[in-house]
């Protein structure tokens, strides 16, 4: 009995013993997450009840043109504040402050006014039903806004200052720019353009004031207190001259209203280097003036206009270039061997692929032409005989090369890829069409760098829209990037040539400039809508260059115009009214040798 007994206070002491180390461990690994893995958490939770922190924003970079004015910068507006504890009589603010605050951020305009009457009167009833002791009214007040309200003094409201992105130049350049609004967690950020890209350039570092509190919350008067300065945002100097960039959204609002289109891109470049000198699109609007009060509340009286207009159709709205295509093909054919400029096809009429035919666009035809009358007549017949001497791969490879079906990766936030399908999926009459521009997708970028490749001599280069970025002084330029070599140089020459003497001997003839060589393409493509194309809805695009100089390229481009369906009619008309005046501003020297009748 005695030996039992024994063995019991062993097994009790072995359990005690188990759990004690058990316990020990337990508490160790505690202590190893929280004063080893967790140490920056538990550390801030303890700065959270010692110490008062309070943020002092970073200034944001500008944004500057070519010539280092700017074109977007940051200044100091006011956010409005309410203390419902100061309010006595609050039916009288309710009606006082929202007839205030709706009549001076209206801006004179009655249908504003009554739905900002509504948000304002939503949000102090709100306020006033909850328990704060201190609630944002209102934010981005300017000076003048904010000396109205102070002038009529309601007790309850009063003011902090905020820094606020402004646009000093309104719509210039907006799909460029972006704009700067407030994310879910109320923080600033950019959207879109060099703004969405580049915003943690643009950004900067906030700093923070913390002061040593006591158990009941209060500063401690002679506690610590540490300041960390704030880091403030890079500079960014763009490739855009200011000058043309007006001149072009000038004109293109004129084209687009003229010619009655729902849109129009118009994009120009230096083929060499990559830079943008100018990109503008049709409809706009002011990122000055983006208004989260109403869209956020009320929600947007059209959304897919509002969405249109805020979008960067030059980089991301895709659609079938059509005719425009046409020189990639040619440029593929050449480069291989499988055609010269003097290469002749029968076109007797219209042509069969996979139990399907094709036309021309006019539903003309010339017996035997050459590759030169092909892109002079816009052929598509014998557009579709060089794409099958071609063949799928190897054209869908050149397609590729040229950049199309992937990011041009410019520093814009919200670019497409357009889509080149897999060679192994398209059929005789996929190939057909795709060599013509259709079943295949483009940004006017995309088109506009690729023609870029024909005047460079054969290089595809990254388009380059930021020139450098400036960080207190110091300077930090960004190098052009070639991609990959495309073609041979004896490639791109000939491809030059040959649109010189498309836009003399095509359609464009007939709004060519007096004074200068331009090379280029029209292209004149059907949108498709359910399943087949619609032929009184069309893209208009010109792609073209002065020859001469081979410094400019530019694309425009026109979505459904009415007034003419036709690229010739309206893409190309814009196209040249545009490069005289680009001629005028850069002094290129003539190069047309006058004709005598």
């Amino acid at each position: 009995m005695p030996s039992k007994n024994f063995e019991n206070a062993d097994l009790r002491i072995n359990v005690l013993l188990f759990f004690f180390v058990a316990g020990a461990v337990l508490l160790a690994g505690k202590l190893f997450i929280i004063q080893v893995l967790n140490h920056e958490k538990y550390k801030s939770i303890a700065q959270e009840q010692y110490w008062d922190s309070q943020n002092i924003p970073s200034k944001r970079g500008d944004i500057l043109s070519k010539d280092g004015l700017p074109l977007a910068s940051t200044q100091t507006y006011y956010l409005l504040y309410m203390e419902p504890k100061k309010i006595k009589d609050k039916y009288t603010f309710v009606n006082n402050t929202v007839n205030l605050l709706s009549e001076v951020k209206s801006n004179g305009d009655l249908k504003k006014k009554v739905e900002l009457a509504d948000v304002f009167q939503e949000r102090i009833n709100s306020i006033l039903r909850s328990d704060l002791i201190w609630a944002v009214v209102t934010k981005e007040l300017n000076p003048d806004q904010k000396n109205k309200i102070m002038d009529i003094g309601i007790e309850g409201l009063g003011f902090e200052e905020e820094p606020v992105r402004y646009y000093p130049n309104g719509t210039l350049a907006s799909h460029v720019l972006g704009f700067v609004a407030s994310d879910e967690s109320g923080q600033k950020v950019g959207y879109f353009g060099v703004e969405g890209d580049l915003d943690r350039e643009l950004r900067g570092k906030d700093g923070k004031v913390l002061q040593e509190k006591g158990a009941l919350g209060d500063p401690i008067l002679l506690g610590g207190y540490k300041k960390l300065d704030p880091i403030n945002g890079r500079n960014i100097v763009l490739t855009i001259n200011r000058s043309i960039q007006y001149m072009v959204e000038t004109k293109l609002k004129e084209g687009v209203e003229g010619y009655n289109a729902m849109s129009g891109s118009v994009i120009i470049m230096n083929p060499s280097t990559g830079n943008i000198i100018a990109m503008a699109n049709y409809p706009t609007y002011n990122p000055s003036v983006f208004n989260e009060e109403i869209e956020t509340v009320k929600g947007l009286e059209d959304p897919s206009r509002k969405d249109l207009e805020r979008r960067n159709l030059s980089i991301s709205a895709t659609y079938e270039p059509g005719s425009v295509m046409k020189p990639f093909t040619v440029s593929s054919a050449l480069d291989i061997g499988k055609i010269m400029p003097e290469s002749t096809f029968n076109d007797e009429g219209p042509v069969k692929y996979s139990d399907y035919y094709i036309d021309n666009w006019n539903g003309q035809h010339h017996g035997v032409q050459n590759v030169i009358q092909l892109l002079q007549k816009s052929n598509n017949i014998g557009a579709a005989w060089v794409g099958h001497l071609v063949g799928t791969k190897d054209l869908t490879d050149y397609l590729r090369r040229f950049g199309f079906g992937e990011k041009t990766n410019i520093e814009l936030e919200g670019e497409d890829t357009g889509s080149v399908r897999d060679y192994k999926t398209l059929t005789d009459i996929d190939l057909a069409n795709i060599s013509f521009g259709q079943g295949i997708s483009a940004t006017p970028l995309q088109v506009l760098n690729g023609f870029n490749v024909f005047i460079n001599g054969g290089e595809l280069v990254v388009p380059r829209i930021v020139d450098k970025i400036v960080d207190e002084g110091k300077e930090i330029e960004i190098p052009v990037k070639s991609v990959r070599r495309v073609i041979s140089k004896r490639t791109a020459d000939t491809m030059v040539e040959l649109l010189v003497l498309a836009v003399e001997g095509g359609e464009a003839k007939f709004f060519n400039t007096k004074n200068y060589k331009i090379g280029g393409k029209t292209g004149t493509a059907q949108i498709p809508f359910g399943g087949k194309y619609d032929p009184q809805k069309t893209n208009a695009t010109f792609v073209g260059f002065f020859a001469g100089t081979r410094d400019i390229s530019m694309i425009v481009r026109l979505e459904q115009p009415t007034k003419s369906i036709f690229a010739a009619e309206t893409a190309v008309p814009l196209w040249m009214s545009i490069a005289e005046e680009l001629a005028n501003y850069f002094g290129i020297t003539p190069d047309k040798v006058p004709q005598s009748f």
